[in-house]
């Protein structure tokens, strides 16, 4: 199996869009011989060259919600996914496959959208078949002011979803059942509580509610409370230890720009 996830921005919030301190420039995840880039914040372009990736490569573009750091160089991304731009006629080559919501869409000019073959409006409990990969919308409760979406693939040897932004609610653990691997955008570390994310104490009860247990857990996403000036310190490899010690959770893995993690060794 050569799945892999780059880790092409492990930051997230208002700070690591300024310094970034951390990089915010989503993931990219290979599977089934294709590759899909994930919340492509500020960044995402330079990060995929700096990590010496291929954004030609890429074939399909998630954008869970309009905040800026999930959704910010969509455009570029989908513009750089190909090396012929047009034919000689001025006739777009259409490729690729965006898959967001109605809110996202409306921030990307026509001339992006007209490079896709395909615009896949998505929310929370559709179900999209690709490629012989069953793709699903999971619930967030995150902002009252933009929809929003996390997202799910079942594969036929595991199953893998991404959070993305939300706070913990009734079924955010019945949602994740069967799901081998979870990346979670975790915020705030300890006890150190945000209205539309969650900190690792509060997220706790519900991993250890996902049945069956997890094999693996990346968590990422972090923000200035977790790493920066606000933090005084980098609070990330303590909460991985936290994590160790109070979930039933096989492998737990901080993200960190540029780190590229192949499924099977998460699996095994």
């Amino acid at each position: 199996m050569n799945d892999e996830l780059i880790i092409l921005g492990s930051g997230g919030g208002r700070y690591h869009i300024r310094t970034q301190h951390r990089a915010t420039g989503g993931f990219l995840y290979k599977f089934n011989n294709l590759q899909a880039h994930i919340d492509p914040g500020p960044g995402a372009l330079v990060r995929i060259n700096q990590y010496m990736e291929d954004p030609v490569k890429t074939e399909l573009f998630i954008v869970s919600h309009a905040h800026v750091d999930h959704y910010n160089d969509i455009s570029a991304v989908i513009e750089s996914s190909r090396e012929i731009l047009h034919d000689k006629n001025y006739i777009y080559h259409k490729k690729g496959i965006l898959i967001t919501n109605d809110e996202v869409i409306s921030l990307i000019q026509t001339y992006h959208l007209n490079m896709l073959e395909k615009i896949v409006r998505f929310k929370a409990g559709d179900k999209l078949q690709y490629k012989g990969v069953e793709i699903v919308g999971t619930k967030v409760v995150h902002s009252p002011y933009n929809e929003g979406f996390g997202i799910r693939f079942n594969l036929t040897d595991y199953s893998l979803a991404y959070t993305s932004d939300t706070m913990v609610f009734k079924g955010f653990s019945e949602q994740f059942s069967k799901v081998n691997i979870l990346i979670l955008n975790l915020l705030r570390p300890d006890s150190v509580t945000c209205k539309r994310h969650v900190c690792t104490d509060e997220v706790i009860p519900y991993l250890n509610k996902i049945n069956p247990p997890l094999d693996g857990l990346i968590i990422t996403h972090f923000g200035s409370f977790m790493d920066g000036p606000r933090s005084k310190k980098n609070h990330v490899p303590s909460q991985v230890i936290k994590l160790k010690e109070n979930t039933n959770i096989k492998k737990i893995i901080a993200a960190e720009d540029g780190l590229k993690l192949r499924i099977s060794d998460i699996l095994n």
